[in-house]
């Protein structure tokens, strides 16, 4: 018969690595309430925009939708269910860098967006 030999050090590392270890669902609760398509335009209605985000290897990504195109969102974070991210898009042969702020409450959202000319405000809802 074997005897099992266990070590305080080689307990201590098992624990650790059990505790440390972040379960694959985990992630995706804490985006649970941004993650999907939504709905948004500025306060006045003249633009309109599509943002996706969605998880990819373990990482929060998302698509910026407007009438320049699609493009992908940078900088994007997402804590105390306030969402910022900055895109760049084509406006007429130059590149413009825009960024966003929001917070989602349920399925809306409210916040601004920062340009090189000002900001504005927006506001926006999730397809369901």
């Amino acid at each position: 018969m074997r005897k099992l030999v266990t070590s305080p050090i080689l307990m201590g590392m098992l624990v650790l690595c059990l505790f440390s270890a972040t379960p694959a669902g985990a992630q995706n609760d804490t985006y649970n309430n941004l993650l999907g398509e939504w709905d948004a335009e500025t306060e006045s209605g003249q633009y309109q925009f599509v943002f996706k985000f969605f998880m990819e290897n373990d990482e929060l990504k998302g698509t910026f939708e407007g009438s320049t195109g699609i493009v992908d969102m940078q900088k994007l974070s997402f804590e105390e269910n306030t969402v910022r991210f900055t895109v760049d898009i084509d406006a007429g042969g130059q590149s413009m860098a825009i960024a966003f702020e929001a917070t989602i409450d349920g399925d809306s959202l409210q916040g601004f967006l920062s340009m090189e000319f000002g900001e504005g405000a927006i506001t926006g809802s999730k397809r369901k």
